[in-house]
């Protein structure tokens, strides 16, 4: 291979990205390339040196479906590949069942039922040891164990991990997934759910007795090996999601290993159903730190030959659906994709002109596309690095030998066999730069078959990445796309349409204030979607949360929030100032009849155990778990609630509910806005009792819905230390912020001793 120096892609206004560049005469990396930039390989490039540079990637481990290698000699390469992870032993598992289902929890609870089976009736491996449980009740395929079943089963101990790699339970929170575990099994098996937390990423246990999720840190790993010792796997289950494939492992298990010398992960199911990306499962697989000790179950769809044997483990290299998951995945590495090709061409050009930066006239191909220039603009890009790279002997030379180092491992025969004269090579350069940006002509054309293997789609589009954190940008923007989808399909009596006409849709957007979509999305729905009473000083107060036409078409809300009654709210539209008008008398009414009404709570009330005291009762919840939002504080007891960057500092001053905003907090706590308390009235304003930002009605509601520690802290000393919390807020600076987030303020007045 030969490596270039770090590189910069820029654009007309800014850099989009910083690679490294590897050209490899054979392929791409299996698992993403080194970091390599100290290397002084551009020496070779600059001095045209010819002797051997050393081979800094080992693909000797690859097999390609071209190669057609006898199962002794693919055994041994892939027993090169698994390195010191050489004694895995894995089953698959058929999951065609999950195409039937629509209800995630249905296909978790099908995952269980199949293991619990599995354990009882393989009995235990040879030479492993053995760990029992009991779960109260019966499990049967596809049914809980009943509350009133009190018979119990002696079985090997099940799975404690599940690692979820295609996004299966995407709309699963970790609380029905707690409530699940709670039926399946009984309250004397599991005490704590591991997760990882949809925010920052951090690692969190939710403990099953109560609502209470804290930090999996040292301090808690060691309060779970003094309270269960070697039994700590046998207590905690260990949910891991998709978002957690790259750059991140489960903490403490090379730790528990050898204190206790045994896995902390006993048996890892990975459901990959969909995926064929094997060093995706393989990572998965990875999640555990002590492979060669863990079994896995890999459940998989179209498999047929590996389930005959159910429950029984077998190494993974002997499986044939292992090799043909692995020889696809080798095929399409060493293809690469049509970002890595370009981006080999855009490097050659800076080769050639003996530059880092690419400056592209082509800044935003929708804009481009819009006003009809990116055909020609397409055009003069084709010329400009055809004649740069092309006519130049030595970037011509490496994109011929990356190009015939591709050609000839590829599946394809007509692809292997064609040999690359200078015509054909200008041609497929110019088919690429047309396919990258979108205006290859569809005609037929010699080349088709080789920009489709080039490009990752001979079976299915495969993206490689150069740098680790280019792969975390890449997972992090897929399951934000994800997340996009997640919305449940509504029934058309659920469903909101709006839309408006225009001639001209640049104009129409140019004027904000004129956005008739942009400014209904902003605008209060004066029915509550969510509503809760609490009680101080034998007192009752109410809190409701008013959603924004935007966060109605969030995954956050409930489809049987939208009825008939919140259609008429919304339609027709009129001018902004006559909806915030009818939003305020709407308010006004509701407050007064909470005043006079006794309500009653609803069934799924879940608060704390400090929030208990203030008998808070959550009266009506029409959004789910754990939502991300913003909300502004009109007055006490009155939020909207948008989406979490809906409230802005930017947007705010054309908001029409600008002069009754008080504050703007999140679901952290964070203070992102706060008008009230200005000037005099500043010192005041900082009271747990009155209405601010250190009002404790936000945390009360942070409780219910977020279930943030910094919620539950800031309630159990209002209870239990209010005159000591008052006495903090109001000798607090405010230096590092605003709100009770990261209890900075009891720093400060720990050291002014007040």
């Amino acid at each position: 291979g030969i490596i270039l120096r770090r590189m910069e892609i820029r654009d007309k206004s800014r850099s989009v990205n910083s690679i490294d560049v590897v050209f490899n005469f054979d392929c791409i990396g299996f698992t993403g390339t080194p970091f390599i930039d100290n290397y002084p390989t551009f020496a070779y490039i600059r001095k045209q040196r010819e002797d051997e540079i050393p081979d800094l990637i080992d693909r000797s481990f690859y097999v390609y479906t071209s190669e057609q290698l006898p199962t002794d000699e693919f055994e041994e390469r892939f027993t090169r590949f698994q390195g010191d992870n050489n004694d895995v032993r894995i089953e698959y598992v058929a999951s065609d069942f999950i195409q039937g289902i629509t209800d995630e929890l249905s296909i978790l609870a099908h995952i269980f039922t199949r293991e619990a089976e599995t354990s009882m009736s393989s009995g235990l491996e040879p030479g492993r040891e053995a760990h029992e449980l009991t779960v109260k009740g019966q499990v049967q395929a596809g049914a809980f164990a009943t509350a009133g079943e009190e018979a119990s089963e002696r079985q090997v101990l099940n799975f404690n991990v599940l690692v979820d790699l295609c996004g299966i339970f995407k709309k699963t929170t970790i609380y029905e997934v707690r409530d699940l575990v709670l039926r399946m099994y009984g309250p004397n098996r599991f005490h704590y759910l591991y997760h990882i937390d949809q925010t920052d990423g951090g690692d969190r246990v939710l403990y099953f007795n109560s609502d209470n999720d804290v930090q999996f840190d040292e301090e808690f790993y060691k309060y779970l090996c003094k309270t269960y010792g070697p039994q700590l796997r046998e207590k905690v289950f260990f949910l891991i999601d998709n978002r957690n494939v790259i750059g991140k492992d489960v903490p403490f298990q090379l730790v528990y290993k050898r204190q206790f010398g045994q896995p902390l992960f006993s048996k890892s199911v990975v459901v990959a159903h969909d995926v064929e990306d094997f060093s995706k499962i393989w990572q998965a697989m990875g999640r555990s730190r002590t492979m060669n000790d863990t079994r896995f179950a890999i459940y998989k769809s179209r498999v047929i030959e590996e389930t005959a044997s159910m429950g029984v483990m077998s190494d993974i290299k002997k499986l044939p659906l292992t090799r043909r998951l692995y020889v696809r995945n080798c095929d399409c590495k060493m293809a690469g994709n049509l970002s890595s090709i370009y981006q080999t061409l855009v490097s050659l050009l800076n080769l050639s002109q003996d530059r880092f930066y690419y400056c592209d006239e082509i800044v935003n191909v929708f804009i481009e596309k819009m006003e009809k220039t990116l055909s020609e603009k397409v055009r003069r890009h084709e010329e400009h690095l055809a004649r740069h790279v092309l006519n130049n002997p030595l970037p011509s030379a490496i994109l011929t030998h990356i190009l015939k180092a591709k050609f000839r491992n590829s599946p394809i025969a007509a692809v292997t066999n064609e040999s690359l004269t200078f015509r054909f090579v200008q041609t497929l350069l110019r088919q690429l730069i047309q396919c990258k940006f979108e205006v290859q002509n569809v005609a037929s054309d010699t080349c088709d078959e080789f920009v489709r293997f080039l490009s990752g789609e001979q079976e299915g589009t495969m993206e490689v990445t150069y740098t680790k954190q280019q792969q975390k940008q890449k997972q992090k923007q897929h399951n934000k796309n994800q997340d996009s989808d997640t919305m449940e399909v509504f029934d058309k009596k659920s469903q909101l349409e709006i839309s408006d006409e225009t001639d001209n849709y640049f104009q129409y957007t140019e004027s904000p204030q004129h956005d008739r979509i942009k400014l209904s999305l902003n605008l209060p729905i004066s029915l509550p979607i969510f509503k809760l009473s609490y009680s101080i000083d034998g007192k009752t107060q109410h809190i409701n949360l008013y959603p924004t036409l935007q966060f109605l078409y969030s995954h956050h809300v409930q489809p049987d929030y939208i009825t008939k009654e919140i259609r008429e709210i919304i339609f027709p539209f009129k001018d902004k100032d006559s909806v915030c008008a009818q939003f305020c008398d709407a308010v006004q009414r509701i407050a007064e009849a909470d005043r006079e009404t006794q309500h009653e709570a609803t069934a799924d009330t879940a608060c704390s155990d400090a929030a208990a005291h203030l008998d808070v009762k959550v009266l009506l919840n029409k959004v789910r778990h754990s939502p991300q939002y913003t909300l502004a504080a009109l007055s006490p007891g009155v939020y909207v609630m948008g989406m979490k960057d809906q409230f802005n500092i930017h947007d705010l001053e054309s908001h029409p509910l600008k002069g009754r905003i008080q504050f703007i907090a999140d679901e952290m706590g964070f203070i992102l806005y706060d008008k009230s308390g200005q000037g005099a009235e500043k010192r005041s304003s900082n009271s747990i009792d009155h209405f601010g930002s250190y009002f404790i009605e936000q945390y009360i509601v942070m409780d219910v819905l977020s279930k943030q520690e910094v919620a539950q802290n800031v309630i159990e000393y209002y209870v239990h230390q209010r005159s000591k919390l008052e006495r903090g807020v109001n000798g607090y600076s405010e230096i590092q912020g605003k709100g009770f987030i990261c209890w900075r303020f009891i720093n400060e007045y720990r050291q002014t001793g007040q």
